[in-house]
């Protein structure tokens, strides 16, 4: 079921009744029920046993590593213990713990790998065989796996290192994992905030409500009205080749980058909204990434719940790891201190972004994607002193508006440069792309009615430029304080009055499929 669709809307409005009906305690089995006729009318009833599987799995190492953790004080407690006798009492029932643990993580992070990597696997085998003797037919792919798998492994391991307890009832585990609005595209939420979230005894809210439904139009409009309407233009362009002249290549790049923003912004938004309704905060996975002035900055703005799941779940622990420690202290004997700093920095970073790229594909395109981020900051962290000498020399103001709207476009650029990466479809498509921009630009083409022989009428050029510079004016507002409070303090008219204008734009602009189906988020495919 497209969240997109009327018939998303219809089951929202039939669970929002039920839910409100149920009493208090029991709201959240109303909860679970929809997330579990919404992932089967989403086509997934076959994969149903294999995430509730999957999750009590995680769930029973979850409570086994909390029970050994348990017996562990309980002995360590005992009378007449030294500090070394009770650290070593800590070790040994961490030990235990841990065989849990990667119990928990091989079945998850493995089954993952092999969705991932098996079609590559028997291409290379059937490759030597020379015939197709090898099929990935038999993979199973479940509906949200790189989302409800990252979800449960950030559970698992918390609860190994003793953030927080484990969660004593196994349904409410199973509606972590599953809950509707997030178990397609994320965000990925932690147990310590969704799984509380999910256990609070919501009263009904009617400024909640209504602030949710705003939320879910906001959604809809990016989605519909101006990423879908980009969709077609840029499905023309990268239609399995990049034969076309450089300007429109240009223009499809920086189009590609509003699209994927208001594609997957949109989603959030729409799924944050439709939880809100509900009482449920999902976290927050965008914070207006264009207005970023370093790459760094862009990506604690950008996806921020993936970016926080593998700083907080694969960069820190590489850090702290005694294998890194080794290196770093061989590195400090045998290497200037600069070589040795860049080592520290360049490790982690790379195998960071390299397993981030990875996460969304597989293939060339989002290897040399995540290298691409890894050495972009590597670099910019290895080289800062000089970047820094350089400004002074250049006599640049940092608080200039001049500088900052540099920074802004160049960020901008960057994140439009890591896309043509992966949007073309291929690196020898990303390659002829620059190619033709730097010897076949004929800008022209940009300026006269050939432009709109690419699925875009010269009406819609405008519908979409008009959308991002009000996407552009709220995301101003949104940086200043919350625009849902500040339309609530107006008069019920003026609130009413725009609320109709946005139902009405979204329905007269928005794009459509068939049975009024829009088209597919992009994001699902990660």
């Amino acid at each position: 079921m497209a969240i997109t669709s009327f018939a998303f809307l219809a089951f929202l409005f039939v669970i929002f009744v039920l839910y409100y009906i149920c009493p208090p305690k029991g709201r959240w089995l109303v909860l679970l029920a929809a997330s579990l006729y919404f992932y089967i009318i989403s086509g997934a009833v076959l994969f149903i046993p294999f995430i509730a599987g999957t999750s009590f799995i995680v769930w029973i190492c979850s409570v086994r590593i909390g029970q050994i953790y348990a017996r562990s004080r309980e002995m360590a407690s005992a009378p007449g213990l030294d500090k070394k006798q009770k650290k070593a009492i800590k070790a040994r029932y961490q030990g235990r713990a841990a065989v849990w643990l990667f119990l928990a993580i091989i079945l998850c992070i493995g089954y993952l790998c092999v969705v991932k990597f098996t079609k590559y696997v028997t291409a290379f085998l059937n490759s030597g065989a020379g015939f197709e003797k090898y099929s990935a037919a038999w993979v199973i792919v479940p509906l949200g796996i790189s989302y409800y798998t990252f979800s449960t492994v950030g559970y698992i391991l918390d609860v190994y290192w003793r953030r927080y307890e484990y969660e004593k009832n196994p349904v409410r585990f199973f509606l972590y994992a599953i809950y509707f609005p997030h178990i397609m595209q994320g965000p990925i939420s932690r147990y310590s905030l969704l799984g509380q979230e999910l256990k609070k005894e919501v009263k009904f809210d009617f400024r909640q409500v209504v602030f949710g439904f705003e939320l879910m139009l906001y959604g809809f409009f990016k989605k519909l009205v101006i990423a879908d309407r980009l969709n077609i233009f840029l499905k023309t362009i990268y239609n399995g080749s990049v034969d076309h002249p450089g300007s429109l290549l240009l223009l499809a790049m920086i189009c590609d980058s509003f699209m994927i923003y208001m594609d997957f912004s949109g989603y959030t938004d729409i799924v944050r909204g439709a939880s809100q309704i509900f009482g449920i905060d999902l976290e927050q996975n965008f914070n207006h990434p264009f207005f970023s002035r370093t790459v760094s900055e862009f990506w604690r703005r950008w996806h921020m719940t993936l970016g926080g799941w593998f700083r907080d779940y694969v960069y820190y622990p590489i850090t702290i790891a005694p294998w890194m420690k080794n290196i770093n202290k061989f590195n400090g004997k045998h290497l200037p201190k600069r070589v040795t700093r860049f080592v520290t920095v360049v490790i982690p970073v790379m195998i960071t972004w390299v397993c981030t790229g990875l996460w969304h594909g597989t293939g060339a395109t989002y290897l040399a994607w995540g290298i691409y981020y890894g050495v972009l900051i590597t670099l910019s962290t290895a080289f800062e002193p000089e970047l820094t000498g350089l400004k002074k020399f250049l006599a640049i103001n940092d608080e200039a508006a001049s500088w900052k709207w540099f920074q802004t476009i160049r960020t901008f650029l960057i994140f439009t440069g890591g896309r043509v990466l992966t949007s073309p479809g291929s690196l020898a498509n990303t390659r002829e792309l620059f190619h033709r921009i730097a010897t076949d630009f004929q800008p022209w083409i940009l300026f006269d009615q050939s432009l709109f022989t690419y699925g875009l009428t010269a009406s819609q050029w405008l519908v979409i430029i008009f959308g991002l510079l009000l996407v552009w004016r709220i995301s101003l507002m949104q940086e200043q304080g919350s625009v849902r409070e500040m339309l609530s303090k107006q008069n019920i008219v003026f609130r009413w009055a725009v609320i109709y204008i946005a139902i009405f734009s979204i329905l007269i602009f928005g794009i459509y499929g068939p049975g009024f189906d829009a088209s597919s988020f992009v994001y699902m495919q990660f």
